[in-house]
């Protein structure tokens, strides 16, 4: 009786999985790619849907999705394009293993859209889409869309760009223009609290600085080189290094009226709602993903664009970010100046204020919210 019981049970919970819609989302590869597709992963959960993440095998994807258990994962090889012969057979490799493992995937679980958010790692799991006759959508977080994007656009049935971006494709209304899903976890938080749980000072202003999911050695280079500085000033540091900065550690400056201030240098942070409530500005590269983040959670922000980044589409994020009046911006030749610059951003405090009151108009959207909508009409319209 028992047996047959629980049989039951176990059919109708297959039974009600089997009649689930499936969203397949390519997100890995940096914390860029992968928080877009987490947050629009959460809307999806709440409207009914089953969402398997595709990720790199990088420790950022792993220790990044490690908390989220409502989602299912699986990992896909990719690599950036690159002339280099080697690294370009390493891409080639990559992407057709890829784009077989994917094709195989659909047929056999059979999604009901794909969704990539850039980088080489969606590029397979879109083609496979296509190929496979399935819905595909690709987010674009950048102000210059990626190759990818550029490709991808030639097949895909919706393409989401940043506000007042334009592609020159055919069938131009398969664009929708928004801004960058958040992961619903930042939020501004009290930040005498989130200073206390980082180890920090409650009665002292903090700066973050932080290169992305990646790091940025010139940035942490920068903070040791002038934590003393900074803690002259009255400033503690908070420093997320990146896989490069070795072991996390602490630095203490010494006050000469007594006391002394900490300068810490994390490798990673799996919080960073904390982190970014507990700053009073932040020193950042201008990744769509760090602004995102940044604006959530009201921020003030000096940055400083990555001089390599593909399409030097990050000076076009940090631009629009000025633009809006979110803070200000710096190139990477004007390093030797960003002490300067802090020290005299931190000391107006009616520019501070400026910057805020832009930060708390500027994060009011919830673009998952207008992606799932869209998704859901995406999935219906092929249903029928």
């Amino acid at each position: 009786m028992e047996n047959s019981c629980f049989e039951a049970i176990k059919a109708s919970i297959e039974g009600d999985l089997g009649e689930m819609k499936k969203a397949l989302i390519a997100c890995g590869g940096t914390g860029g790619h992968l928080s877009p597709g987490v947050a629009v992963a959460e809307r999806l959960i709440e409207l009914g849907y089953r969402c398997e993440l595709l990720i790199s095998k990088k420790q950022v994807d792993s220790r990044l999705v490690g908390k989220y258990e409502a989602f299912e994962y699986d990992s896909i090889p990719g690599s950036a394009l690159s002339l280099s012969p080697i690294r370009f057979g390493k891409f080639s490799y990559n992407l057709l293993s890829g784009i077989v493992k994917c094709i195989r995937k659909i047929r056999r679980e059979k999604p009901d859209v794909v969704i990539g958010f850039g980088g080489f790692l969606s590029m397979p799991a879109l083609f496979a889409g296509y190929v496979c006759g399935v819905p595909v959508a690709i987010h674009e977080a950048n102000r210059v869309p990626g190759r990818v994007t550029r490709m991808v656009s030639r097949f895909a049935t919706r393409i989401y760009l940043p506000e007042g971006i334009e592609m020159s494709i055919r069938k131009p209304a398969r664009i929708i223009n928004l801004g960058m899903p958040v992961r619903s976890e930042i939020q501004k938080r009290d930040p005498i609290e989130a200073k206390r749980v980082l180890g920090l000072n409650e009665g002292f202003n903090t700066l973050l600085v932080f290169g992305g999911s990646q790091g940025a050695q010139s940035l942490t280079n920068w903070v040791a080189e002038h934590q003393s500085s900074l803690g002259k000033l009255g400033w503690q540091v908070y420093c997320l290094t990146g896989s490069q900065g070795g072991e996390d550690r602490e630095e203490v400056v010494r006050l000469e009226e007594g006391g002394e201030l900490k300068t810490l240098y994390r490798t990673f942070s799996d919080y960073m709602a904390t982190v970014l409530s507990a700053a009073d500005l932040v020193v950042s590269r201008a990744g769509a993903g760090s602004i995102s983040e940044i604006v959530r959670c009201e921020v003030p922000a000096i940055l400083i664009p990555y001089p390599f980044a593909a399409d030097d589409h990050q000076q076009a994020n940090a631009k629009r970010f000025v633009e809006q009046g979110g803070g200000v911006a710096i190139d990477q030749s004007e390093l030797g100046q960003l002490f300067e610059l802090v020290r005299d951003v931190v000391s107006d405090a009616e520019r501070m204020d400026s910057f805020r009151t832009s930060l708390k108009a500027m994060g009011t959207e919830r673009p998952q919210v207008q992606i799932g909508a869209d998704l859901e009409g995406l999935v219906e319209a092929k249903r029928r």
